[in-house]
């Protein structure tokens, strides 16, 4: 089967590769469409997994099963990391940390024609019949952004979102009083299309602020425009060994509140899930270019080197 590999220096390519096996009580699933992340273009990050099969945006049919809940046949949604839903961890609502959740993986990866996911890996995983998997594939970048909005307890009123990129589209598309602030003049014009408010940024003006670009300019600027005693919700992390680009002093002064959002569990992707149900979001919202495997090493550079808003491959 082919697959999409990570190479260190930014390189993709597509590789041959024997299909993964079943797991006892686990699943094989072709893969039908998967979405390329945007911390899939983070250098820093994948250069130390590398070589690295990509993909984690990913929904596909059932090839073969070991579970009954997921019959042949079926549509299924697979998170790429499962909680245990029992440690501690879990029980108060921190599943991201679970020892199980850090474990799990898809085998070899999203970006494959066939991959498996273990028994263990099934505590966040759904049928998504009643979905296209073009729209399946955005439950765990959805998701992500789903914990983001509770973790800042956010409504939407005076509330800007810096990055109009795929997940700053869809924090803004949850939130649709909210102010997207971007500089790019294609996703301007796309978040526009949108009918989502683009505005000029303005000093301590709002009362939360998601950065969802993990750039010091960006954190930077998200703390300038954030109101006294707001909430500045970090999106994405920052490359290693940087720092917060502003003095404790100020954000002290500010009463401003700092809160990371890292991935989702399991109760993000139910609520995902539902709002993809329910036709809040489709793929076409967010998603600018589809394309086949073989297409993805050049839609990868053109994605980081910000040409193209997102990227999804969409399989036969």
């Amino acid at each position: 089967m082919k697959l999409a590999e990570y190479v260190v220096g930014g390189d993709v390519r597509i590789v041959d590769r024997a299909w993964p096996t079943l797991p006892k009580g686990g699943l094989l699933v072709k893969t039908e469409a998967c979405g390329l992340c945007s911390g899939e273009l983070m250098a820093w990050y994948l250069d130390r997994k590398a070589p690295h099969v990509l993909g984690h945006e990913v929904a596909g049919v059932v090839e073969q099963s070991d579970d009954s809940r997921f019959p042949v046949g079926s549509r299924v949604f697979t998170h790429h990391h499962a909680p245990c839903l029992k440690c501690d961890a879990c029980k108060r609502g921190a599943s991201v940390h679970c020892t199980q959740w850090k474990r799990t993986f898809l085998d070899p990866g999203g970006m494959s024609e066939y991959f498996a996911v273990s028994a263990d890996g099934l505590n966040d995983a759904l049928r998504v019949d009643g979905l296209r998997a073009v729209d399946a594939a955005l439950i765990e970048p959805l998701a992500c952004v789903v914990k983001s909005i509770r973790r800042s307890g956010s409504k939407g009123k005076n509330t800007a979102i810096i990055g109009a990129g795929a997940l700053g589209l869809m924090h803004a598309l949850l939130l649709p009083d909210a102010h997207l602030i971007e500089r790019n003049r294609q996703r301007i014009a796309w978040a526009r299309r949108q009918r989502l408010t683009v505005k000029e940024p303005q000093p301590d003006r709002y009362e939360t602020v998601f950065v969802c670009p993990g750039t010091p300019e960006a954190v930077q600027l998200g703390f300038e425009i954030l109101a006294p005693d707001g909430t500045l919700v970090l999106f994405a992390p920052m490359p290693p060994g940087e720092f917060l680009p502003f003095p404790q002093e100020q954000a002290y002064f500010k009463d401003a509140r700092i809160v990371n959002s890292y991935s989702c569990g399991p109760e993000d992707t139910r609520a995902a899930f539902k709002i993809l149900t329910n036709g809040g979001l489709r793929a076409e919202q967010v998603v600018s270019d589809f394309v086949m495997l073989e297409r993805l090493p050049e839609a990868y550079q053109r994605m980081r080197d910000g040409e193209i808003l997102k990227a999804m491959v969409v399989f036969d």
